[in-house]
């Protein structure tokens, strides 16, 4: 999951972006809607993340939908994005080994009469081959 935390923003950047009130935050962060940063004297910062989920319960509150409902469903919002995380990594994963064996593959080839390891090269050794007289 990439978060956007590289720039932590103060709660007064947060309310004049956001058009809540400091006591709504913070009471949203009692619900554990959301969870801000702290700084080693225990003031809060928010990240762009956490500006855009607040501004998504605002939205939702303004759609008649309960903080409960908002709760279930701000659950199952961070559950696809951790489902789109994991895939992310299981690629990334997948992508090493795959060079890996690519490698491998490499080594071996590198034994061989013909050790030419992409379609370019291989074209053109057939192609010279071709031209050459028997």
């Amino acid at each position: 999951m990439r978060e956007s935390n590289q720039h932590l923003h103060s709660i007064r950047v947060v309310k004049e972006a956001t058009g809540l009130t400091d006591r709504r935050i913070r009471y949203y962060e009692t619900l554990e809607l959301l969870q801000p940063k702290r700084t080693s004297g225990n003031q809060r910062l928010y990240s762009q993340q956490d500006i855009e989920r607040l501004k998504r319960i605002k939205e939702l509150l303004d759609n008649g939908i309960s903080l409960k409902d908002i709760r279930h469903h701000l659950e199952q919002e961070d559950a696809v994005i951790r489902r789109g995380h994991d895939e992310e990594v299981e690629r990334d994963v997948e992508s090493y080994f795959q060079g890996k064996l690519i490698a491998r593959k490499d080594a071996i080839s590198r034994e061989s009469l013909y050790p030419l390891t992409n379609r370019a090269d291989i074209l053109r050794r057939i192609h010279r081959d071709d031209e050459k007289p028997h």
